[in-house]
């Protein structure tokens, strides 16, 4: 592996440009690489009780939306630091994005949904932030 390659991540929260935890990807050497959507197969939701507040993206098999995401690419040395500070319900997986690319990404697992409100239909964190739910 040269230093020139890197891992991609994306992200759908509390790590996106200007949020609370967007530091933990630039302080390991992170990079923005773009803004796009997932593809219409997932479900969003503003987690309860997280400080700060996390939503959580959940795959789903009908009534999915696409989401706002942000991939960002990590040095490979950073990429297990920054997946190590991930706390449950979240964790990563693989993100199907509106192009039919995949790349790493933020999900969540399905109990954390149980006490969750559905934002799905706002496409995106910053929307929910900026909306009267958030």
């Amino acid at each position: 592996m040269t230093s020139t390659e890197t891992f991609e991540i994306a992200v759908v929260g509390a790590h996106l440009r200007g949020e609370p935890l967007n530091p933990q990807l630039t302080d390991l050497g992170g990079t923005f690489v773009k803004a796009c959507r997932t593809a219409p197969i997932y479900r969003f939701f503003a987690l309860a009780g997280t400080v700060p507040p996390k939503p959580g993206l959940v795959r789903v098999l009908e009534e999915g939306f696409a989401i706002e995401v942000e991939v960002w690419a990590l040095p490979p040395e950073s990429f297990g630091r920054f997946v190590s500070m991930i706390p449950a319900p979240l964790g990563i997986g693989t993100l199907t994005l509106e192009d039919g690319s995949t790349a790493k990404g933020f999900l969540c697992e399905s109990y954390a949904t149980a006490d969750a409100v559905d934002i799905s239909h706002l496409g995106g964190w910053r929307a929910y932030l900026s909306s009267e739910l958030g």
